[in-house]
């Protein structure tokens, strides 16, 4: 039987911030909060590393922030475990 493994993806303003509970980032979460997102890599790029890691988009879900014009969207991806 076939079996995969999965991740979780927290996209905010179009950068990957969290991968499985993970900060993406280069900078650390503090003071800085521009620099810390902007330290993410933006949705296509990590796309594009992911689909060459074997990894498959399945499923995006959008959930509205407080703010006007936020929102918090959520990639779900699978592989085949190797």
């Amino acid at each position: 039987m076939q079996s995969y493994e999965y991740q979780v993806c927290s996209v905010q303003y179009g950068r990957v911030t969290f991968v499985n509970g993970r900060w993406r980032g280069s900078i650390p979460m503090g003071e800085d909060t521009n620099a810390s997102l902007e330290s993410c890599p933006n949705v296509w790029d990590y796309l594009q590393e992911a689909g060459r890691d074997g990894w498959e988009l399945v499923s995006v879900i959008t959930h509205p922030q407080d703010k006007q014009d936020a929102a918090l969207d959520m990639l779900y991806l699978k592989r085949p475990s190797w």
